[in-house]
């Protein structure tokens, strides 16, 4: 059994699996909220006590006791971790670790707090011999400590493993898909905070970057063309898509085609994203990008699939993270499990 924790700023998403062989049944899942008042809804003042609560509600509505809980894999909160893969000098053990760190300490915002990291070796660098590539992640000790006495708060004995988004998104789509022999596969996490990009692809460079437009950003721009508070602005967005933003004058009888020509919170999203992928290909010129996937908690929202592939030019896909797991009861959103699920694969992997 695992148990894979996704502590978002909107909601709290539950995953407990159970494999067996070679099936993976899914035994418990849900998700929470996050916040006390939609109406008022802030991210940015989340707080620890929130989400504390919201977790331990959760759990109580599973019958899930977390003390009891020895196989648990959470997801960080927050951006401040750092993901990369670099290219170093084959060496072994301290000097190694030495070498990481101080590469680490070059790509986070340090809070004052000694840098934390992990790594895993994925092999000789196919370009220079002598070299292997590394993929490194890396955060502070404060944000550690924060995330630990969020977990020993919601009542776990042991706090289990931390895992980083990006390294969930991948471990799910790799599940999923596996990795592209050639080429490179994009995964666009849309949460509510901020949205997550990964590349991958098999001798490819490992990329993952955070835009800080998502499903909040949608809202507020929602609320502020029609003039509504954020509860109604989150239900008009499931009802109306990206179309939500339309003008409500005259002009709104315009056609879609010529609407969307107008700057949007959709347009800089989609703009952020481009972005992002033109760096990935400045930087990687012999890559190239199959398909872009997308998931989160606004993935599936009216209209933006097909309105990121126009604007991309690219074939783009919904995650389904329950395409290889047995999932009897029926669910609102799977897409918003994405994190949750690779997470909880990661546990069955001990």
């Amino acid at each position: 059994m695992s148990i894979g924790l996704d502590i978002g700023h909107f909601k709290s998403k539950v995953v407990e699996l159970a494999k067996s062989g070679e099936s993976i049944t899914v035994q418990n899942i849900g998700q929470n909220n996050s916040f006390n008042d939609l109406k008022t809804f802030d991210p940015d003042a989340s707080t620890k006590a929130q989400w504390v609560a919201s977790v331990q509600d959760l759990f109580n509505e599973l019958k899930i006791k977390p003390r009891n809980q020895k196989d648990l894999v959470s997801s960080i909160i927050g951006s401040n971790t750092t993901i990369k893969q670099i290219v170093t000098l084959e060496m072994g053990g301290q000097e190694l670790v030495q070498s990481l760190e101080f590469e680490a300490k070059k790509h986070i915002p340090l809070d004052g707090t000694e840098v934390i990291m992990d790594y895993h070796i994925i092999g000789d660098n196919i370009k220079e011999v002598g070299k292997i590539d590394v993929l490194l992640i890396a955060t502070t000790k404060n944000l550690i400590n924060q995330h630990n006495q969020i977990i020993s708060e919601i009542g776990f004995k042991k706090t289990g493993i931390f895992d980083a988004a990006p390294i969930s998104l991948a471990n799910l789509h790799i599940f999923n898909k596996g990795i592209p022999e050639e080429g490179t596969d994009v995964l666009i996490n849309i949460g509510n905070k901020s949205t997550t990009i990964v590349v991958i692809g098999k001798n490819q460079e490992f990329f993952t970057r955070e835009v800080n437009i998502a499903g909040h950003h949608f809202n507020k721009e929602i609320m502020n063309k029609n003039n509504i508070d954020y509860s109604e602005a989150e239900t008009l967005k499931k009802e109306a898509g990206i179309k939500s933003i339309e003008s409500n004058s005259s002009e709104s009888n315009q056609s879609f085609s010529i609407q969307v020509t107008e700057k949007t919170v959709f347009t800089n999203f989609v703009e952020d994203l481009r972005k992002s992928l033109r760096y990935y290909m400045k930087t990687n010129p012999q890559a190239y990008f199959n398909k872009l996937y997308l998931s989160g908690g606004s993935a599936n929202l009216i209209g933006l699939k097909d309105f990121i592939a126009d604007n991309l030019n690219s074939s783009v896909e919904l995650i389904d993270p329950f395409k290889k797991i047995s999932l009897k009861q029926k669910v609102t959103n799977p897409y918003q499990y994405s994190i949750a699920i690779g997470s909880a694969l990661r546990g069955l992997e001990k």
